[in-house]
């Protein structure tokens, strides 16, 4: 696997440093059937949850968080022990003096707030919905007990209507009466926005839905908005738009990445945590060609300075990486490498005359190279009059060089399978050219020498090369 240079200063921040000073908060809490003498102030930021504060009950049964600093708007949690369950307090920018009574065992319906005007909207809205929960479930469950019986089953569909519209009106209510609450937001963004309808067929009216919602997918939701970013409603939008909505290919990921971090521009919070977020997540991903986007990430912001936060020698080591990876990312002509054979004539990997190639770094003491070779050597057995040849360069170095061809037999790895090859002195660059970090380490190849795939178990080659063999001859007859 690939050494990814990555940042993780969001996963160690302490809550200490995601708080500016200004003014002061004073928030407190009183608990039915809360016997445990310690409560816990959290809040989301991302992915994650953080905690703020403990506070102990008092001799009045309250439990008060206190400071002389403010806290930054969002979603707070009282993080109730011993199970780790929680109640949700909007935290807006002013009405940071606020106090809460409630049941630990139904905190929702017995809740009571004094100075908060966003956590009443938000208690009523949840009321509402424990309200209609009910019906709505019985319904449903009617429903599905009647799928024969059309007349009745249209009348609960009916029903399940009319109480879809009760909620989407009180939301619409909701968002009209108090605009700018935390509680607004967080409902507007659980709105999905309606398509209009499309004409043509079914597969190009899809087609004209899916291109619409891709462009007002955001559009109930300010994704910039740092309220919203210790919230548990902007990362999972934000997550289904990059990794599922948007189709799972490199340049498709990368716009829309771009088009997320480009909304958050003016927003130095947002921009700064999702920056390191996608450069993170994609540094640690497991899925083929997909450090493209890691790629992409450090030479669009880091490497051009937008990402300002990070120290010199970071982003160094950032963008070093980034080239080093930028010539094998999938679909690049690998680099030509020239290494030898058991008797020191040279090969060039580029002279190799196949319809593709399987690049194959090994090294003689290496554990996994050991577990793969059985599976290579099938792999060559099988592909080997169908196309294929496999352009092994063992990586012993200098006096360790004839450690290869011991190795070659104790392996399997027979000339007429494999072309065998070494470089002890490590002339043609090939451990920085292709990256080889740890081995073994595989790369398939086209007759033009594109990279077609890479990262690639010894036991996963065969599938892979069975479905490159395929989508290339379902691509030439198409052609036809």
């Amino acid at each position: 696997m690939k050494r990814i240079f990555t940042l993780f200063s969001i996963a160690f921040l302490s809550a200490s440093t995601l708080f500016a000073d200004g003014g002061g908060y004073k928030i407190k809490v009183k608990l039915d059937n809360y016997p445990e003498q310690v409560l816990t102030l959290g809040f989301h930021y991302g992915e994650k949850q953080y905690v703020k504060d403990t506070a102990s009950v008092g001799a009045d049964g309250w439990f008060t968080f206190q400071a002389d600093t403010l806290l930054p708007c969002g979603v707070y949690l009282l993080v109730l022990k011993p199970d780790n369950s929680f109640i949700q307090v909007m935290v807006p920018d002013g009405d940071q003096d606020f106090s809460i009574t409630t049941d630990a065992k139904d905190p929702v319906n017995k809740m009571k707030i004094k100075g908060s005007d966003d956590n009443e909207v938000f208690y009523d809205y949840l009321r509402f919905l424990n309200n209609l929960r009910p019906e709505a479930d019985t319904l449903r469950a009617r429903q599905a007990r009647l799928k024969g019986q059309t007349a009745d089953s249209l009348a609960i569909a009916n029903q399940l209507n009319k109480l879809d519209k009760d909620v989407r009106k009180f939301q619409a209510d909701l968002i009209a009466k108090h605009p700018g609450t935390i509680s607004a937001k967080i409902v507007k963004a659980s709105i999905e926005p309606e398509p209009p309808q499309f004409p043509g067929g079914e597969k190009e009216a899809n087609r004209l839905k899916y291109f619409w919602y891709k462009d007002h997918y955001f559009d109930n939701i300010d994704i910039a908005d740092p309220c919203l970013l210790r919230s548990p409603v902007l990362h999972q939008k934000i997550d289904y738009f990059v990794t599922k909505f948007t189709p799972q290919h490199p340049d498709s990921v990368n716009l829309a990445i771009d088009m997320v971090v480009d909304k958050m521009k003016n927003s130095p919070e947002n921009f700064k945590y999702y920056l390191i977020h996608f450069l993170n997540f994609y540094a640690k991903s497991t899925f083929v060609g997909f450090d493209a986007c890691y790629v992409h990430i450090a030479k669009k912001y880091y490497c051009t300075g937008q990402a300002n936060w990070t120290k010199k020698e970071d982003v160094e080591k950032i963008c070093d990486n980034a080239t080093r990876l930028e010539p094998i990312l999938i679909g690049k002509i690998a680099p030509n490498i020239a290494v030898q054979d058991r008797q020191n004539q040279t090969h060039n990997l580029w002279d190799v005359d196949a319809d593709y190639t399987v690049l194959f770094f090994w090294a003689p003491d290496c554990g996994h190279c050991k577990k793969a070779a059985p599976f290579m050597v099938e792999f060559a057995k099988k592909f080997k009059d169908r196309g294929v040849k496999v352009f092994a360069v063992c990586t012993a170095v200098t006096d360790k060089g004839p450690d290869c061809w011991k190795g070659v037999e104790e392996k399997g790895f027979d000339d007429n399978l494999f072309l065998n090859h070494f470089d002890p002195y490590i002339r043609s660059h090939y451990k920085t050219l292709y990256d080889v970090q740890t081995t073994p380490a595989i790369f398939i190849l086209d007759r033009k020498h594109e990279i077609l795939s890479k990262k690639i178990g010894g036991e996963q080659l065969s599938d892979v090369m069975e479905k490159i063999m395929a989508f290339e001859e379902a691509k030439k007859k198409q052609r036809k």
